[in-house]
């Protein structure tokens, strides 16, 4: 009797394990996946998988108080690197990867003032994001991207007026 009851545990097992390898990733991913988790433990990984970096995005009192974005590592090797967001804050967030121009400051990007993304900058270097719908707080999500080239990046929360609060930091990949 209890093989019986061990060979369908077993079947789920692999079932979940077929699942969690057979996921892939885009260079411009929006591949997200969400997960509440308990800890704020820092990971980096590099090697074949490429590299982990964990961002944090959070806030105080919403628009009423500072609001922060920041990355651990602030770098990472060319290819594939994966951000995971965790949002310690009291409001939805995002982030959302950009590459900046030669010699552009990630403090001084543009901002719409007015039209549909009023509060907002310019997503047109978007290498990867959060997706759609925002992080809630208390929540993590991942994004995966490849063959990211070497060059000077800017992370974004770009929902409207995060930027102008500071939810931003640079990103160098080498």
């Amino acid at each position: 009797m209890r093989r019986l009851r061990v060979v369908p545990v077993l079947a789920v097992m692999a079932v979940g394990l077929v699942l969690m390898t057979s996921c892939s990733s885009s260079k411009k991913s929006s591949d997200a996946s969400t997960t509440t988790t308990a800890g704020a433990g820092v990971s980096v990984t590099t090697g074949a998988a490429g590299t982990t970096v964990n961002v944090t995005v959070s806030d105080t009192k919403g628009l009423d108080g500072p609001m922060t974005l920041t990355t651990d590592p602030k770098s990472a090797p060319a290819g594939t690197v994966t951000f995971v967001v965790k949002n310690t804050g009291t409001i939805d967030h995002e982030a959302v990867l950009l590459k900046l121009a030669a010699g552009q400051d990630p403090a001084k990007l543009e901002v719409a003032t007015s039209g549909a993304d009023i509060d907002k900058v310019s997503e047109d270097t978007n290498m990867g994001e959060t997706g759609d719908p925002n992080v809630k707080p208390g929540e993590t999500r991942t994004f995966t991207v490849t063959d990211l080239a070497a060059g000077n990046y800017i992370l974004v929360c770009n929902i409207a007026k995060h930027y102008a609060m500071g939810m931003w930091a640079p990103f160098t990949v080498t």
